[in-house]
């Protein structure tokens, strides 16, 4: 896999690289659209801008506020254009994934909200394939790819990443204090990008040592997989419920929130007790710890 160091490189050397693979692969996304379909293009789009906004945020200290701030902006409002699409895609996903959860639902119970969704979905569609949509986003891309040739990171030194590596750790630790202060559904949300910033950054730093880190990299992983669940179900909740003339034609509305509201308690508790195992360090421990991991594994690669 190449979204991780090796050991050869140097960090500098590596950050550039992965970076640099990861726009290139949103480029080839969106330029073989025809092949791979709308869904699945947006899908792997917006997954690789987000782990090259990892990887800025990674080296943030050492590129600069203001390239820092470009790039990291410049990415997330391509993400952001993505997002209405994938949005509308997934509480189709979603609402078909809770009624196969709850077995007790018969199948057809909310057909009528679920083509009232494809409706919505059509629309976005349509303004995503338009060609001059995805070209301007191509062109966004490719400057990006550009910028990341000029970035200047610093030295094959742990220093390069160790502050931004903690910064990162200890606000997905922050954000799972606010949620356990206040479950409000924006606090799940946040949380849930905090944790995945970490994911990406210890794939990243996987090989330093194999056996530990992509432990690490599996309980995030199945951890932000729990905070997504929940916060699609949120997304799809406040939609139906934002406009009842649309969704409870059949009064089946109520019946569907109530779904929603046990299914979103279950993932909140399970969510809330993987990360208080992930987040039972002190930040600044945590990263002297991986930081110690990489001294001998840099050592050793000589």
């Amino acid at each position: 896999m190449s979204y991780r160091l090796k050991a050869q490189e140097s960090l500098p050397k590596g950050i550039k690289r992965i970076a640099t693979e990861e726009v290139a692969k949103a480029i080839a996304d969106f330029n073989q659209i025809e092949e791979l379909g709308i869904n699945v293009a947006v899908h792997q789009a917006r997954k690789r801008l987000k782990k090259t906004r990892a990887v800025i945020r990674l080296v943030r200290d050492r590129l600069g506020k203001k390239t820092y701030k470009s790039e990291n902006a410049r990415l997330r409002d391509l993400g952001r254009n993505l997002a209405n699409l994938r949005d509308l895609r997934v509480q189709i996903e979603t609402l078909d994934n809770l009624v196969a959860y709850f077995d007790t639902v018969e199948p057809e119970t909310f057909t009528d909200i679920r083509r009232e969704l494809r409706v919505d979905y059509r629309q976005e569609y349509q303004k995503i394939v338009n060609e001059d949509v995805t070209k301007a986003i191509v062109k966004q891309l490719e400057e990006s790819k550009t910028e990341i040739d000029n970035w200047s990171i610093g030295s094959d030194d742990w220093s390069t990443v160790d502050k931004s590596l903690k910064r990162v750790y200890q606000r997905g630790s922050k954000a799972l204090h606010q949620v356990i202060s206040q479950p409000a559904a924006e606090n799940f949300h946040d949380w849930r990008k905090r944790v995945k910033y970490l994911r990406y950054q210890l794939t990243i730093l996987a090989p330093i040592w194999t056996e530990v880190i992509e432990n690490y990299v599996a309980q995030t992983h199945h951890l932000t997989d729990c905070l997504g669940e929940e916060h699609d179900l949120a997304v799809l909740q406040e939609l139906v419920t934002d406009q009842p003339e649309r969704f409870n034609r059949d009064n089946k509305l109520s019946v569907l929130t109530t779904l929603i509201d046990r299914r979103r308690q279950e993932l909140q508790s399970t969510a809330i007790v993987l990360g208080q195992k992930i987040y039972a360090e002190n930040p600044e421990n945590f990263v002297d710890r991986i930081g110690s991991y990489w001294e001998i594994w840099r050592a050793s690669s000589k």
